[in-house]
This record gives C-alpha cells, structure tokens and sequence, in this order.
C-alpha cells in the first residue's frame, strides 16, 4: 500500500503479466468495492488498484490471496518475473516459457533468503525474443532453442548452459548471491563489481560479447503464432483499466498477458473468434491501431494520482497522442524529476522540473521550455526537420 493525491493504492505483482478470468473479476470487484475505479497497469506489467481507504490492505489481501494473486505475503515486493505476453508463441521465439515463470515465481515465494530481495529487482523469462529486456532485468533466463537455456546478469551472458529447470535453479542462486553481496544496493548492476562479482560468487566466468538487443515489443493487433492460432494485442492508453474493462477481458479469455509496454494480450484464439474478439477490444475502448499515436507514448500519474506532480502531464500526453505517429521514437512525460514509469532508456522525455521549467530530452538533447505546450510544440518542430 501507498499514498497518493487520490488515496492510498495497492500494486499487485503479477509474475509473467498473466491474468486468469478469476483474478480479473476480483479485481475488478476490489475496485468497485474498496477504490475510486481506476486500475494502473504498470511498467512492470503489474496492476494497481486506486482510491482506496488506508484500512483497505486487511479486506484486499485474503481476497487476492484466494485468486494466486498473493500466495506469500513474505514475499510479495520481491516476485517481480517478467515475460514476453506470447510467452514462446511467437515467430522468432525460441522455446515456450509459461511453465517456466510458473515454476521461478514459485521458488522465489519458497525461498527465505529471497525474501530479502529489494523490490526493484526483477527477473525476466525471455523465450528469445528479448520482450522485457526494456526494463533492464536483473538476472534472466533466456530460451537458446532445442530445449536449452542460459542466465545472464544484468544483460551479461553466465557460462552456464541447461534445461529449463537447471535455468531457473541458476537464476534463484544467483539472486541469493546478489542477496549476500549487495550491501546497500537495490539493483544487481549497482553491486560492487556489478555481474562479474556475481558470477564469481557462483563460480562461474561471464561469457564475452555484447549485451542483448531490446524489442519495441508486440504492436496492437493479431499475430500468428507458431502454432498457426492467433494472439490479439490492445493497448490501454497511458496504462489505464477501469472494472467494467477488467470484466469485459474476464468474459473473452480466462489467460489475459499484461506487458511493460501497457498493452493487453490475449493468446492461443481461434482464427474464427479473431474479428468478433477484436470488436470486444474496440469497444471496451482499447487501442487495436498499431499506426495509433499512443503506441510508444507513456506518463505518471500526474497531478491527479501523485502528490508530487507539478502539471497535469496525462491530458499533455493525450493531446500529444493525437499528432505523433507510432514510429516515432518511445517517449514518456513526467510531472516530477522523480520520472515514475519511465523506462531506462527512453529516447525522449518530457520532464517537469519546476514552475516554468520543462526539461526535453531528445536525440541526446537537451532543452528546457516553460511549459508542457511549447515541448510538444518542439517535439512537432523536431519531427519536420
């Protein structure tokens, strides 16, 4: 639980952004029930419930518990696993994973030492097409094809090679070394020595070769998967749910897939279902529009979600959406210099800094404007050079 400008909100971790119908009705009741109707769907791919009481924690947990949503208390900040949505379905992916983020997630909520995990560490499961590796996971479980997976920490490849299992058991290890040496440090990269100190404390060496490309991730709409069925992806524009879209989602798949990029996956649907599912999408007001100005375009809470906000940067975005195109590069507008949910690497941001003061960082840029107007006009200049 943590306060904000609209009450106290509660993040639920969901390992792997894997959502069955059963959860999503919870949520959407929790919402309905105990908060103002506002869901956040997280940079991590997690779900936050908004408006809630202080007292909310003692009702919410029993309740998320009895959905999988909170099956250690223990461990609840530190069951940060992450995932592509198609989770192996996709073309290019090298191995399916979901019985691998099954099987990390419950070996980290079985660990006592891992307990000590701080909350900002985070796995990721790539099944080889580098989905999450924007976040900049800590320590992940990569898919190498023909049944065989590696680790790499902090994005440096471990000379260690295994099955799946054998995979996972090496993540869990090196989470416990990272655990036993990272003095004060809330990321693995920011250990003394960084992943060569953790590869040392397993007695393994860091293969050569330079770190693994990111992905832009899956855009709106249908993808073949390999096994000839389809996977539809939404967006949820600046990552907001509300219980009557949690309901319609419940109603169409019971294994709904959150991603970092806010998008909405459903997998494995009949190529028959795909044009009458995609109208549910639409209507319940997600971006289906791969071309759409939303696609690549996130904010914080702004004024109306954070205490600490300095403008209202959600309409600013909204009113950006309308003008920019999805190729454009990634961008993320901030109220605060705190910069909550922006994505390491961003190529352009939008940050207010004081009254008058708007930083705008592009192209390895930087100026600074009066007002959240003028960067959008800037953005628009930039985009006609």
């Amino acid at each position: 639980m943590h306060e904000a400008a609209d009450g106290w909100l509660a993040r639920v971790r969901v390992p792997g952004g894997r959502l069955s119908s059963d959860a999503l009705l919870t949520l959407a009741a929790l919402s309905d029930a105990l908060g103002n109707g506002l869901v956040d769907l997280t940079a991590r791919a997690n779900v936050q419930l908004r408006g809630l009481g202080a007292d909310a924690g003692i009702v919410l947990a029993p309740r998320l518990a009895a959905v999988g949503l909170l099956p250690s208390a223990a461990h609840d900040r530190v069951r940060n696993v992450l995932a592509s949505p198609l989770a192996g379905r996709a073309p290019g992916a090298l191995d399916d994973v979901d019985d691998l983020v099954g099987l990390l997630d419950a070996q980290v909520a079985a660990s006592r030492l891992l307990c000590e995990l701080p909350g900002r560490f985070c796995f990721l499961v790539d099944d080889g097409t580098g989905a999450g590796r924007e976040i900049g996971p800590d320590v992940t479980v990569l898919a190498r094809g023909d049944g065989r997976f590696g680790v790499e920490l902090d994005g440096r490849r471990l000379e260690f090679e295994g099955d799946g299992a054998a995979a996972v058991g090496m993540a869990l290890r090196a989470a416990g070394a990272f655990v036993m040496e990272r003095g004060d440090a809330w990321r693995l990269s920011e250990t003394p020595g960084g992943a060569g100190t953790i590869a040392a404390a397993l007695d393994l060496a860091l293969a050569p070769g330079t770190r693994a490309a990111r992905t832009r991730g899956f855009p709106p709409g249908a993808i073949e998967q390999r096994d000839g069925r389809i996977s539809l992806t939404a967006l949820a524009p600046l990552g907001q749910l509300w219980p009557a879209l949690l309901r319609t989602l419940a109603g169409v798949s019971d294994d709904v897939r959150l991603s970092t990029r806010r998008t909405v996956t459903l997998v494995d649907v009949d190529p028959d279902a795909v044009a009458a599912t995609q109208d549910v999408l639409a209507a319940a007001q997600l971006v289906l529009d791969g071309t759409s100005g939303w696609v690549g375009l996130t904010a914080c809470a702004g004024t109306a979600g954070c205490r600490r906000a300095l403008a209202d940067v959600r309409a600013a975005a909204g009113e950006r959406a309308r003008v920019r195109a999805a190729t454009d590069p990634a961008e993320h507008w901030a109220a605060c210099e705190r910069r909550c949910g922006e994505v390491p690497g961003t190529p352009v941001t939008v940050t207010v800094r004081d009254a008058g003061d708007v930083e705008l960082r592009a192209d390895a840029r930087t100026w600074h404007v009066p007002s959240l107007k003028r960067a959008a006009a800037h953005l628009r200049m930039e985009a006609t050079r």
